[in-house]
């Protein structure tokens, strides 16, 4: 994976307030984060972060808390990052490409696939990896390769998340994308943790695509760690 760098945030009108199909008060915000190869120490993406935040208690929804949201609210969130992810691209060579997160579920569905193959445009497509959300080992194999392969047709290449646990591979085994990633603030607490988690992450995932991601790193001070766990690919969090 190479391209151009996507090194300067898109202004916007900041956090975007929704309330859920269930009555939850959300504030949905995005931002851009460079993802760096590892191995040449150059930028080889862009990756749009998104956070949903709890308006009551300030808290940041963590995925088991969106796995729960509905198919609605879902397709929602989807449609605002791919938004957000047209303003970066057409301000942007074309060469820079973008690391979109998408749920599996509204990829799933014919009026997601609609409604983001519409707002993504045909000229875009060869810009944008999208990385598959909420995929867990009970996914179906035969689903996963389903959507992973519509997917390909609406985008440059597939990624997975993963969510960090004993056998995490387990939810991609018998598919192979093009990358997978993992979130690194769900790999723990302290700067210990991440560390930790960041060896065990590259342990267990080597071999299982070709391009292996950690996405949202407290600081660059991590990068080296991650090399040494084998992962491909890194981005650090924005200093607010």
């Amino acid at each position: 994976m190479t391209a151009a760098a996507i090194v300067q945030p898109i202004p916007h009108d900041g956090p975007m307030r929704f309330v859920s199909q269930a009555g939850q008060e959300l504030w949905l915000d995005f931002a851009v984060e460079t993802v760096v190869s590892l191995r040449h120490g150059t930028p080889a993406a862009a990756r749009v972060a998104r956070a949903v935040v709890d308006a009551e208690s300030g808290a940041a929804l963590a995925s088991a808390d969106l796995a729960c949201l509905c198919d609605e609210d879902r397709l929602h969130i989807d449609e605002e990052a791919f938004v957000f992810a047209r303003s970066i691209l057409s301000t942007r060579n074309s060469a820079s490409i973008l690391v979109l997160p998408l749920s599996f579920h509204t990829l799933s569905g014919r009026k997601g696939r609609r409604e983001l193959t519409e707002l993504l445009g045909e000229p875009l497509k060869s810009r944008v990896m999208l990385e598959l959300l909420d995929v867990n080992r009970g996914t179906p194999l035969s689903r996963l390769s389903e959507i992973g392969a519509i997917a390909n047709l609406i985008s440059r290449g597939v990624l997975v998340r993963l969510t960090p646990g004993r056998d995490m591979v387990a939810a991609v085994r018998g598919y192979r994308p093009h990358g997978v990633t993992v979130e690194a603030g769900e790999l723990g607490g302290t700067d210990r943790d991440v560390a930790a988690g960041l060896l065990a992450y590259g342990e267990q995932v080597t071999g299982a695509a070709p391009t292996l991601m950690v996405l949202g790193l407290p600081s660059e001070d991590f990068f080296p760690v991650a090399s040494v766990g084998g992962i491909t690919h890194a981005s650090a969090r924005r200093a607010a």
